[in-house]
């Protein structure tokens, strides 16, 4: 028979073992700020540096390398936001939509950088499927990282930038708009995509 002291220890241990459990993956602890917001702040100063390098005349291998080498780290900073330390506390914490927002973002990235480096074209179809993953997805992410507050100050508002900027940019690229077919366009965008990542990094919780 179990009495009232046994029960009440037995509780007490749960508690203090849930306690534990989450205090190694709370949104104090998750790495989503490390490696997500690193890995935008990276990814988003090689793709910067490329667009400038562009500009500047330097040689087309370069500027294309550094450009699919930036997007693709931007991408798996997309995926890590998403993810965090154990797949349940990014900066969208438990909201699935907005994971599989920041999942689709990451694929789009993918696949905007992989096509070019083996000889294709990010056009066509292609080109909308793309816009609409990395636009659409972004959408998702910033509506749930603002109703979380997992991310807080600038932090929590920094993904509808990189969302508004997502339009533009695909507008410009994929929908005809000549008016925002500017490299300056993409030169803005990779320095919001980077200031989101030292955003994330220096989020507090």
């Amino acid at each position: 028979m179990i009495g009232p002291v046994t029960v009440t220890v037995a509780v007490m241990i749960s508690q203090k073992e849930k306690e534990s459990t989450m205090s190694n993956v709370d949104k104090d602890t998750a790495n989503w700020r490390l490696y997500g917001g690193g890995g935008l702040l990276v990814g988003g100063i090689l793709w910067l540096l490329g667009v400038v390098l562009g500009q500047a005349g330097v040689s087309g291998d370069v500027v294309k390398w550094l450009g699919i080498i930036g997007l693709v780290i931007v991408a798996i900073g997309f995926f890590l936001v998403a993810w965090g330390q154990t797949g349940s506390n990014g900066a969208v914490g438990n909201s699935m939509l907005g994971k599989v927002g920041l999942w689709a973002a990451a694929i789009g990235t993918l696949l905007w950088a992989l096509v070019p480096a083996f000889g294709g074209m990010v056009d066509g179809a292609l080109g909308w499927v793309t816009a609409i993953l990395v636009v659409v997805g972004t959408l998702l992410a910033a509506i749930a990282i603002m109703q979380k507050g997992v991310a807080r100050g600038l932090a929590k508002w920094a993904m509808w930038l990189v969302f508004l900027m997502a339009l533009l940019y695909f507008l410009g690229t994929v929908g005809g708009v000549a008016a925002l077919a500017s490299w300056v366009i993409g030169l803005i965008f990779a320095i919001v995509v980077a200031l989101t990542g030292l955003l994330y990094l220096l989020n507090k919780k």
